[in-house]
C-alpha cells in the first residue's frame, strides 16, 4: 500500500520537475523573443528615418522611386530575417518542451494520417458490424427483428 503512495509521489515529483523545466524554457524563449522584437523595431525605425531623409533630399521623381524601392526591399529582407529568427526560437522551444514526452510515447504521423484510412468511411464505421439487436427497445418503435408494415 505504501509503495503505491511512494510511486505516486515520485511521479508527481518528476512531473513537477518536467513542468518547471518547460516553464523555465518558455520564459527564457519569450525573453529572447522580446529582445529580438525590440531590436527589430529599433532597426526598422532607424531604417525608415534614414529613408525619409533620403526622400526629402531627392531631386527627381526617379531618384525618389529608387530610394523607396530600396527601402521596401531592405524592409522585406529585414522582416524575413526576423521571421526566421522567431521561427528558430520557437522551434527550439517546442523541441525542448516536447523532448521528454517524445521519449515516453513516440507518435507515428504516417500511421495516424494514412490517406487510405483517413478518407475511408469503413475505417470509422462498419455498417455490417452494427447490430441492432443489442440496442434497447424503445416504446412506440418496432423491434429490430420485426418488419415495419
Amino acid at each position: 500500500m505504501t509503495q503505491m503512495y511512494e510511486k505516486a509521489a515520485e511521479m508527481n515529483k518528476t512531473g513537477l520537475a518536467s513542468v518547471m523545466k518547460s516553464v523555465s524554457s518558455l520564459a527564457k524563449t519569450n525573453q529572447t523573443a522580446g529582445i529580438e522584437m525590440a531590436d527589430f523595431a529599433k532597426e526598422s525605425y532607424s531604417a525608415g528615418a534614414e529613408a525619409m531623409k533620403k526622400l526629402a533630399a531627392a531631386r527627381t521623381l526617379q531618384s525618389a522611386l529608387e530610394i523607396q524601392a530600396e527601402y521596401l526591399k531592405a524592409s522585406y529582407e529585414r522582416l524575413q530575417n526576423q521571421a526566421k529568427v522567431m521561427t528558430d526560437l520557437y522551434q527550439g522551444l517546442a523541441q525542448d518542451v516536447g523532448a521528454p514526452h517524445q521519449a515516453k510515447a513516440p507518435f507515428d504521423l504516417k500511421g495516424f494520417f494514412d490517406p487510405k484510412n483517413l478518407f475511408n468511411p469503413k475505417a470509422f464505421f462498419n455498417p455490417k458490424a452494427f447490430d441492432l439487436a443489442g440496442f434497447p427497445k424503445l416504446p412506440g418503435f418496432p423491434a429490430a427483428d420485426q418488419k415495419a408494415a
